[in-house]
C-alpha cells in the first residue's frame, strides 16, 4: 500500500477543492438538501477508505465556527456584542429566530449522510498480512459521525436518527425518528464500544500538519457520553484509557507564573501555548487548508477586533480577577496570597498594564476593551496580497484560522476528575486540580483518601506520570499544592457526608473548566452534564448563565428554567 504518499493529493481534493469522495456529489453544498451517490459503488480498498474518511474530515471542519457558537455563546463565559450579527446576538440571548442562519443544520445532516455512506459501502473484511487496514478508517468514520450527531443533539435537544445513507435528506429528516439527548447517547455509546483499542490514524504530515491529530478519539467521546448518561465509573475508565494509551501529562511547562508576590515579572507566561496546534497538549484539532479561498472560520476576526463581535463575560472576568494566588519561595511553604487566576489576564504591578491570557483588557485601534485573545494565539496564515476590510486591528491583512483545538490534555483530566469524583472519589478527583496524579500523590494519604484507591483507572504510579501537577498551578500559582488554609475540601463536621464533599469539589472543577478550557466550545456541554449530576436541570446552568445578564437576570433564569429555551429549533 502507499496510502502516506498518496496524502498530498487526497488532502488538497478534500480541502481545496471541497471534494468528499468519489462516489458522491455536491456534498459541501451547506444549503443542499438532497445528496446524490452513485449507486453500487463499493469502497473496497486502503485507498477508497481513505478518500472517504478525509472527504469526511473535510466536512466535519465546516462545522468550526458553529462548535463553539453551540459551545460558548449558551454558557456563562462568553457572550456577543450589540455590533455583532444579528445571529449571533440571538444566540447570546436565548431568543433565535426561525430564519437564523444557525438554526439550519443540513451541515451537520450531510456529515452524518456522507458517514452512513461510507458505513454501509466499507469492505472492513479487506485482510493484508493478517490486517483488517481498512477498519480504523470505519471507526473513525464512526467516530466523525457520533460526534457530529451529538453536537447537532446538544445544538437542538433531539435529532432524527438516521443511520443509512438517503437520497432526500429534507424528507428523511420527516421520517424517521426523534432522538432526545439521552436516547441518543445511549445509541451512540453502543455504537461505539466495539471499537475501542482499534488503531488510532496516522497518515503523516500534510500541508505542514500532523494528520494523527485530525481525528477523534474514540474514548474520548465515550467518556463524554458515559458522563453525559451518569455511568461514572465506565467514563472514567475510558479517559484513564486515553490518558494511558497516550501517555497525556498535565505538565507545568504550559503555566503562566508570577516571579513573586511584586508582580512586576513572570517566572514564565506560557499557558496559551497549550492551544497551538503542534503542542503536545492537543490531541484533536480541525485543521484547515493553506488556500484562502477554502472554509476558514470567523473565530478570530469575531474576537480580535476593535469591533468585537464575542467578548468574554465580565461575570467570567470578575470571577477570574477575585480567584486565590499562591506563591511559593521556593519552598514547600505559601509565602504569599494574591488575586487573579493568570490564564485569563495578569494585571501588572503599579499601573504598568495587562499582558492577556484567554482574553485581556487592551487598546485595540486606540479602543480599549476586554478582549478574547484566545484565538489570536491558535495557528493561522496571513496572506500575502489579502485583505480583511472587516477588521482594522490586522492591518486590513487577510489572516485565516488553521488549527482549532477540539481536545486538549486538560480536557481529558478535568472530565477524569469529574468522573472520579462522582464516582465517590472526591479526594482522588480534587488532587487532579491540586497536586497532579503521580505516585507521590497517590500514596499520600494526607492528600488522597488511600480507600478511594484500587481500580486498574485509578493507577497513576507508573513514572509516565511523573511531572503531573495539578491543573490549578498553571495559573494560580505554584503554591497550590502546598496550600493548608485555603484551596482543601472543607472539613464539613459531623453532620458533613462525602456528598457534601462531591459538591464541594465539582464546584471546583466546573471552575477550573473554565479557567483551562474557555472559549473552546465546550461550556454548555460542561453545565448540563453537572446540572444532570445534580438533578438539577435546567436549574443549575440557569442560574449559571443568568448571573452574565446583569439586572436581567432575574427574568433570564426564569427564562431558562424551561428546558425548550436552550436548544435551537
Amino acid at each position: 500500500m502507499k496510502i502516506k504518499s498518496d496524502m498530498k493529493t487526497v488532502w488538497a481534493a478534500c480541502l481545496c477543492l471541497g471534494m468528499a469522495f468519489p462516489a458522491c456529489t455536491d456534498m459541501m453544498e451547506t444549503d443542499s438538501t438532497s445528496v446524490v451517490f452513485e449507486e453500487g459503488n463499493p469502497l473496497d480498498s486502503p485507498n477508497d477508505s481513505l478518500y472517504s474518511v478525509m472527504g469526511i474530515l473535510s466536512q466535519v471542519q465546516r462545522l468550526g465556527d458553529r462548535y463553539v457558537l453551540m459551545g460558548e455563546l449558551r454558557g456563562d463565559l462568553m457572550e456577543a456584542t450589540a455590533d455583532a450579527d444579528v445571529d449571533l446576538q440571538e444566540i447570546s440571548n436565548f431568543e433565535v429566530s426561525e430564519d437564523n442562519a444557525y438554526a439550519s443544520f443540513h451541515d451537520y445532516y450531510n456529515v452524518i449522510n456522507n458517514c452512513n455512506y461510507a458505513i454501509s459501502r466499507m469492505d472492513t473484511s479487506y485482510v493484508d498480512y493478517e490486517d483488517k487496514v481498512m477498519l480504523p478508517e470505519f471507526a473513525q468514520i464512526k467516530v466523525l459521525r457520533a460526534w457530529t450527531y451529538w453536537q447537532l443533539a446538544l445544538a437542538t435537544g433531539r435529532v432524527s436518527y438516521i443511520e443509512e445513507p438517503v437520497m432526500s435528506l429534507e424528507a428523511s429528516l420527516r421520517d424517521y425518528p426523534q432522538k432526545n439527548l439521552e436516547e441518543l447517547a445511549a445509541l451512540l455509546v453502543e455504537d461505539l464500544e466495539p471499537y475501542v483499542g482499534v488503531r488510532a490514524l496516522d497518515y503523516g504530515n500534510v500541508d505542514g500538519y500532523m494528520t494523527s491529530k485530525m481525528f477523534l478519539p474514540v474514548d474520548m467521546l465515550l467518556g463524554d457520553l458515559y458522563l453525559f448518561l451518569n455511568r461514572y465509573e465506565e467514563a472514567a475508565a475510558a479517559y484513564y484509557r486515553l490518558i494511558e494509551d497516550r501517555g497525556l501529562v498535565m505538565s507545568s511547562d504550559n503555566a503562566n507564573m508570577w516571579a513573586s508576590a511584586a508582580r512586576t515579572q513572570f517566572t514564565r507566561f506560557t499557558h496559551l501555548a497549550a492551544v497551538a496546534f503542534f503542542t503536545e497538549e492537543v490531541l484533536s484539532a480541525l485543521v484547515y487548508s493553506s488556500d484562502p479561498l477554502a472554509y476558514h472560520p470567523d473565530l478570530r476576526r469575531w474576537t480580535y477586533n476593535d469591533v468585537p463581535s464575542l467578548v468574554p463575560a465580565q461575570t467570567f472576568v470578575d470571577d477570574q480577577s477575585h480567584a486565590m494566588y499562591f506563591v511559593s519561595g521556593g519552598s514547600q511553604l505559601v509565602t504569599d496570597y494574591l488575586e487573579g487566576d493568570l490564564r485569563g489576564q495578569a494585571v501588572l504591578a503599579n499601573n504598568a498594564g495587562v499582558v492577556a491570557g484567554a482574553y485581556g483588557e487592551m487598546r485595540l485601534n486606540n479602543v480599549q476593551n476586554t478582549y478574547i485573545y484566545k484565538f489570536a494565539n491558535m495557528n493561522y496564515d496571513v496572506v500575502n496580497g489579502g485583505q480583511d476590510p472587516d477588521n482594522r486591528v490586522e492591518g486590513g491583512a487577510l489572516v485565516l484560522l488553521r488549527a482549532q483545538p477540539v481536545v486538549r490534555t486538560p480536557h481529558v483530566y478535568l472530565r477524569l476528575a469529574e468522573a472520579l469524583n462522582r464516582a465517590g472519589k472526591p479526594t482522588m478527583a480534587f488532587a487532579v486540580l491540586k497536586y497532579g496524579l503521580n505516585r507521590t500523590t497517590l500514596e499520600d494519604a494526607t492528600r488522597v483518601d488511600q480507600a478511594e484507591r484500587g481500580e486498574g483507572w485509578t493507577d497513576f504510579t507508573s513514572d509516565a506520570f511523573n511531572n503531573n501537577v495539578g491543573s490549578a498551578s498553571r495559573g494560580r500559582g505554584n503554591g497550590v499544592p502546598y496550600d493548608k488554609e485555603y484551596f482543601i475540601i472543607p472539613d464539613f463536621g459531623e453532620a458533613g457526608t462525602k456528598a457534601d464533599s462531591i459538591a464541594f469539589v465539582e464546584d471546583c472543577i466546573v471552575d477550573e473548566l473554565a479557567a483551562e478550557t474557555c472559549f473552546e466550545g465546550n461550556r454548555f456541554f460542561d453545565l448540563i452534564r453537572v446540572a444532570r449530576h445534580r438533578g438539577e436541570w435546567p436549574a443549575y446552568a440557569a442560574r449559571k448563565v443568568a448571573r452574565r445578564f446583569g439586572e436581567d437576570a432575574t427574568r433570564m433564569e426564569a427564562l431558562l428554567m424551561d428546558e425548550n429555551n436552550w436548544f435551537l429549533k
